[in-house]
């Protein structure tokens, strides 16, 4: 049987992001054949939050869900997405949070074939100004949720700063979740592995963004800040070399379980 094949792609960093990622994802497409294609998008509109129309351009070119982070709430233009029906299922927001904001932690998605993905998204607590509740605890509580319908495969997006917390986390769902993969610090990391119960891991996928960059965002500002102490505003550079990082996670749908996976890390000139 041919395996469920997963495609992520980390935080989706501004126009330019947008962008490469519309510029790769036929070939990736044609290259891996996903049955789910996943991207991050709390930077999407420049690099704060979401809208109606980016994120509508990202689903007509066949990102089918849509993780996000603590910045997904940024952009006034998208927060009634958050609860909308017609996203409802495809779009989601740290479970995690105890602020009364709207939206849903996770989601179970069906594809045209039938199989059933539990997505879910957790924010870290270390080194976060946001107060969250335990991302150990809500993932015991999700899973749970769902001991009645038993989804074929589940996916986490931890969107965390700390390393240790996100493998301290990877290891906790182990044997649990298909996947659980980091994102938010936007520069990957080399330990894309299979943990020995079955779940892919990896401690941040990267961003989908400028690669001359710091972090996806122009460079200049992101120094006067260090160097000054002040509050200068992150600008995203319009043009030029995009990074697109990902991760294609293969899953056998009969036991949740990962079989393999592939590091995606492409250059495109936007």
């Amino acid at each position: 049987m041919k395996p469920f094949t997963i495609l992520y792609f980390g935080d989706v960093v501004g126009k330019i992001g947008r962008t490469a990622l519309m510029n790769v994802l036929p070939d990736m497409k044609r290259r891996y054949a996903p049955d789910l294609t996943i991207a991050n998008v709390e930077n999407l509109t420049h690099g704060a939050g979401i809208a109606p129309k980016q994120l509508q351009v990202l689903a007509d070119v066949g990102v089918d869900a849509f993780t996000s982070g603590n910045h997904v709430w940024e952009n006034p233009d998208g927060l009634a997405m958050l609860d909308d029906p017609a996203w409802a299922g495809r779009l989601i927001r740290p479970a995690n949070m105890r602020r009364g904001e709207p939206g849903r932690g996770s989601a179970v998605y069906k594809t045209k074939d039938g199989v059933s993905v539990l997505l879910v998204n957790l924010m870290g607590q270390v080194l976060f100004p946001e107060t969250v509740e335990s991302p150990f605890t809500s993932l015991d509580t999700i899973i749970a949720s769902h001991t009645s319908d038993r989804p074929n495969v589940v996916f986490v997006d931890f969107h965390a700063e700390a390393t240790s917390e996100k493998e301290a986390l990877g290891h906790y769902a182990d044997g649990r979740v298909a996947a659980l993969v980091g994102s938010h610090t936007h520069v990957p990391t080399a330990d894309a592995k299979i943990l020995p119960g079955g779940t892919a891991y990896c401690t941040d996928v990267g961003r989908v963004g400028a690669y001359d960059s710091v972090i996806g965002f122009e460079k200049k500002g992101v120094l006067e800040r260090f160097l000054t102490g002040g509050d200068m505003p992150y600008d995203i550079p319009k043009k030029g070399q995009s990074e697109v990082n990902g991760i294609a996670v293969r899953v056998d749908v009969q036991t949740g379980r990962a079989t393999g996976l592939d590091r995606i890390r492409e250059f495109v000139e936007c």
